[in-house]
């Protein structure tokens, strides 16, 4: 994984949430959850909640880098907006998706502010730039900064090389 720009705004905490694949238990989240500052805290059922929406979310943006996003991965992050409570606020400055304004589990602060982050993207038009890497072994989270919206592999170096080289193989074959 090469070290790319960090995505911009909202899409920075989702992110960082969507490379926690090391984070292998509620503990694990929960200290990553406390160094990225968001809220909540992180218990058991919050931990299966968050595996199972990073990889709906990792599903979706797979489909933004010209793959198929499972059918379930919609179910899946509509169940936990209403389930987060997130409502849009309509401001002078565009849509608000504010997380806390209402007696929550503690979980749904933390996967809210996540969520609040993908639809907030979504609605101003960054969230195709959210992609998966293309390659059938990583699909690392990343934000596709290039002008064209162009990026396949999250770093073209590694998994970009390895892609082609296997392309050229099949082809001389």
């Amino acid at each position: 994984m090469a070290s790319r720009p960090p995505a911009p705004g909202p899409l920075a905490p989702v992110e960082a949430f969507l490379r926690t694949r090391n984070e292998v238990d509620a503990a694990g989240l929960e200290r990553w959850r406390a160094a990225h500052g968001l809220p909540g805290e992180v218990t058991a059922e919050t931990y299966a909640r968050a595996v199972r929406l990073r990889e709906a979310l990792r599903s979706l943006m797979l489909a933004n880098n010209a793959g198929p996003a499972a059918p379930e991965a919609f179910d899946l992050v509509n169940e936990e907006i209403v389930r987060c409570g997130l409502r849009p606020l309509v401001t002078a400055g565009g849509v608000r998706w504010p997380v806390g304004e209402r007696e929550a589990h503690p979980g749904d602060l933390m996967l809210g502010t996540v969520l609040a982050g993908v639809l907030t993207a979504m609605s101003d038009g960054t969230w195709p730039r959210m992609k998966a890497c293309a390659a059938d072994d990583c699909h690392y989270a990343f934000y596709d900064h290039t002008r064209n919206r162009s990026g396949r592999w999250c770093d073209v170096a590694g998994c970009g090389a390895n892609a082609r080289m296997r392309a050229y193989r099949r082809r001389r074959a």
